[in-house]
């Protein structure tokens, strides 16, 4: 008969650690942790070196909150506390987080009824938690859209009395004829307004100046200085000699100087473009613009020592581009209100491309219904009238066709029908091809002149046919006729009249298509995505620049606008602060990311100003500056800041507890034990610290090495005895130590070995075996550590050996700053080494380093062309 095999207390704590479920056991009211599992340790962000600290001292973000004070009272009271979806603060990988959880604080009580210890139990019930919250929110959406469906209906109401002004408006348009040579005279003055901005713009290209200088040192003294950059500071060349501050004190608190220092620190190019500037000219400030480069001049050894500036005033290019889009604005706005009714007509297919007010109320349909879509489709019942031929021959003949009081029927939407009688002209559009690519149609609604000339005729028959009857008033109805007849003369000079001014918009639009491709040049070569939108905020441009980063046409932008292209993290922000830009007229600045079309997110510096005439907006110009590399920076830097802080504060943490229990007192064995893990601790932050010291050394070129001959074999089998002590649970093992005489820093190497193993041993938490190998390839010594830990996911593996690069893993946390492979990898660049991995994701990794066997004299030489390269790196 088998006996019941009873389990000792240390294999009862080891089954416990490796349970699934969160738990951890507590004695004293210190709440000393005695045991944790794996589980309760991921709730906590910790390592398996908090066990044997008080709770408030291994997890010291739970001070202030409720949990540390029910502990204690579960102690006192020996009553069982339970808590259900309560939420708590934890620091996860060196970031505090809200979670939520259930927990219950259970008492252990020995055969007297005392509490001598208890356990904690938790799950974490975030997703559940957060899940229905968000259902809640659902349901409050639900009912907005519900309250929003009750003010469509009152808009729709709304909608019919402005159908009812609308009637109302259309009785005004005999007015618009008496305002005929009204329009005529502010043509000719946007025209005389629109050639004078052309002159200037190209003088501006054609006799544009350079402007050179050079400044020497940090302090920026000015050793050179052309007549161009003279012009533009306003200064005499007495300023060379001078530093850049003291010559131009009236930029300080400009963005210029802060430019330069950073420039002058970083090394790289800056480029500037039209940028804004205050500069004293006969002593008065005065804004100009320019685009500019500040371009570092470094030394052999990459040093910065000078920098040059290349700047170019474009100040009156800015105004005048500015003035164009203006005039541009002005004479969109004059063609809409035109009387003529104008439409344009893209290809064979007669796709509406855009029309005037003055147009849809012929139609009788509005943009919605109209723009886009195909002539024939909008108007069926052109089917078997002659327009669509006469259209076509256009096409074919890019001749001009124009025919007086033309009958045309046309279809309102609700069915009904409308004659009316047009004078209309139809003129190609010839592109640079010399092809017609789409017809501007004109048309004047003569309907009323036609049918009082009808009606005229009418009355002509009539007084024929009772000539005889009234003789004696025939003299009078003479001289009716000839007032008649006069004021049909009249209406057909007021046609001639319209027909005229309807050829001069014509020139007007050609004049408009030359300068806007003169003006697109312009933006389409500035290397910012630059676009407009009109007053309400809608985009209605955007350069080159902006359909070459997201992949999409210029239809497709505009037409959906950057909520397409904003992350979804961003747009609500940047939408905000546009609708409040557009509404107070305010300067428009936001930093967002924007989907270029690899798919990747990119940060842009988005910045928009108004145009204002007479007090109301006109359109906004805006540009999107890249700044990704730079928040990229930020981010790593803020990134190993926080890694550094956490893991240099951890071990002082820890030393500091355990020297609170020394002091204490006890048992000898445990004061021992805790003297232990304080030195351990205050090793590992001397690792820390030591690594932090050779990557400033590496950095500045001043890592020492001490090239001696040594015995290999020796130098592998001392670091794997070193690891063994360490390491205990691992089986390390030396398969093959290749037994020559190596001529290298021994120290620098063992260093190097001593980073492999640790790595091997941290990324195999099990307890798994490590094989350690060398062996002689030609003239080069090969070693390799090999272990069946975790692995590497393969598009780490590329970028392990880079500075401050730590896996993020979150199956499990492994300390340290990321520093020892970069260390291990300028170590051996510096024995004319390299480094590689091999590993499977699941199945481990294998470490790889090889170095060349050098002599005596190929030493001397890989020594000096290693200084050099350092040099040349730092």
């Amino acid at each position: 008969m088998n006996k019941t095999r009873l389990l000792n207390s240390d294999q009862l704590l080891d089954i416990f650690s490796g349970s699934q479920i969160a738990t951890a056991i507590y004695t004293t009211e210190d709440l000393i942790i005695e045991a944790v599992t794996e589980a309760m340790l991921q709730f906590w962000g910790k390592s398996r070196d908090i066990v044997g600290l008080p709770l408030e001292i291994a997890v010291p973000e739970l001070v202030g909150q409720p949990f540390l004070e029910q502990m204690r009272d579960t102690f006192r009271t020996g009553q069982t506390f339970s808590g259900i979806n309560i939420p708590a603060v934890l620091e996860i990988n060196g970031q505090l987080q809200t979670s939520y959880y259930d927990y219950e604080y259970r008492p252990i009580k020995d055969a007297d009824g005392l509490v001598y210890c208890m356990l904690h139990t938790a799950s974490d019930v975030t997703d559940a938690v957060l899940g229905r919250k968000a259902v809640e929110q659902e349901k409050l959406h639900l009912h907005n859209l519900e309250n929003e469906q009750a003010l469509n209906e009152e808009l729709a109401a709304a909608n019919e009395e402005l159908s009812s002004i609308n009637e109302e408006l259309q009785q005004t348009q005999e007015h618009l004829n008496q305002l005929n040579a009204e329009l005529e005279d502010r043509v000719s003055q946007r025209t005389a307004l629109l050639t004078s901005s052309e002159a200037k713009m190209r003088y501006l290209i054609d006799d544009a100046p350079v402007a050179i200088a050079v400044l020497i040192g940090s302090n920026f003294i000015i050793e050179q200085a052309n007549q161009y950059i003279l012009k533009i500071w306003g200064k005499s060349s007495a300023v060379i000699g001078q530093t850049i501050y003291d010559a131009l004190p009236e930029i300080q608190g400009q963005a210029f100087f802060q430019i330069l220092e950073n420039v002058y620190a970083s090394g790289e190019v800056y480029y500037g473009i039209e940028a804004p500037g205050m500069m004293e000219y006969e002593g008065e400030l005065r804004q100009i613009f320019t685009n500019f480069v500040f371009k570092p001049i470094k030394d052999e050894n990459g040093e910065t020592h000078s920098v040059m500036i290349v700047a170019t005033e474009v100040t009156e290019q800015v105004l005048a581009s500015r003035f164009v889009k203006a005039a541009k604005h002005r004479l969109d706005a004059m063609v809409q209100t035109t009387p003529v009714a104008l439409t344009i007509l893209n290809g064979r297919e007669l796709v509406i491309e855009q029309a005037n007010a003055a147009m849809y109320e012929i139609w009788q349909r509005d943009a919605d219904q109209t723009l886009g879509k195909k002539l024939i489709d909008v108007f069926p019942e052109l089917v078997g009238q002659p327009f669509p031929e006469l259209l076509a021959n256009v096409f074919d003949t890019g001749e001009r066709i124009a025919f007086p009081e033309l009958p045309v029927l046309i279809k309102r939407p609700d069915g009904s029908e409308k004659n009316i009688y047009v004078n209309f002209s139809y003129d190609p559009i010839i592109n640079e091809d010399q092809q017609v690519e789409s017809i501007l149609a004109s048309v004047v609604d003569v309907t009323e002149s036609v049918r009082s000339r009808q009606q005229l005729e009418q009355s002509r028959m009539e007084l024929q046919e009772t000539t005889e009857e009234l003789a004696a008033s025939n003299e009078e109805l003479s001289a009716i006729n000839e007032e008649m007849v006069a004021s049909n003369e009249e209406l057909a000079s007021t046609n001639e009249e319209l027909v005229s001014t309807q050829e001069h918009l014509h020139d007007l639009i050609g004049q408009l298509e030359e300068s806007k491709e003169r003006f697109s040049f312009l933006l389409n070569t500035i290397p910012q995505q630059v676009w407009t939108a009109n007053a309400s905020g809608a985009i209605d441009y955007v350069n080159q620049v902006v359909i070459k980063d997201f992949g999409a046409n210029m239809d497709a932008i505009v037409g959906e606008g950057w909520q397409r292209f904003i992350h979804p993290e961003d747009l609500p922000q940047a939408m905000d602060l546009w609708l409040h830009a557009i509404e107070n007229g305010n300067e428009y600045v936001v930093e967002f990311r924007l989907l270029f079309a690899d798919g990747d997110y990119q940060w842009h510096l988005g910045r928009a100003v108004p145009l204002i005439e007479n007090g109301k907006i006109q359109l906004w110009l805006g540009t999107n500056t890249n700044i990704d590399l730079q928040k990229r920076n930020e981010q790593k830097k803020d990134e190993f800041i926080s890694i550094a802080s956490h893991e240099l504060k951890t071990p002082l943490t820890s030393i500091k507890a355990f020297n609170q229990l020394l002091l204490r007192g006890g048992d000898i064995n445990r004061i021992a034990g805790f003297a232990q893990k304080s030195s351990d601790h205050i090793k590992r932050l001397e690792k820390l610290i030591a690594d932090l010291l050779d990557v400033t050394r590496i950095n500045s070129g001043k890592l020492e090495y001490d090239m001696q001959p040594f015995s290999f074999r020796q130098l592998l089998t001392e670091s794997v005895e070193n690891i063994r002590h360490m390491a205990v649970k691992h089986d390390i093992v030396l398969e093959n130590a290749v037994d020559i005489s190596f001529t290298g820093d021994h120290f620098r190497l063992e260093q190097v070995m001593n980073n492999f193993l640790s790595n091997a041993v941290k990324y195999s938490p099990q307890g798994e075996k490590v094989i350690v190998s060398s062996k002689l390839e030609s003239d080069h010594l090969v070693v390799s550590v090999q272990d069946f830990g975790i692995g590497i996911d393969p598009t780490h593996v590329n970028r392990l050996f880079d500075r401050y690069y730590r896996v993020d893993n979150t199956a499990m946390r492994f300390e340290g700053l990321g520093l020892g492979l970069f260390i291990s990898s300028e170590i051996l660049k510096r024995h004319q080494g390299k480094v590689w991995i091999e590993s499977e994701l699941g199945k481990g990794s294998t470490f790889y380093f090889s170095m060349p066997i050098l002599t005596e004299n190929s030493l001397e030489t890989a020594v000096a062309v290693d200084l050099g390269s350092g040099l040349e790196n730092s």
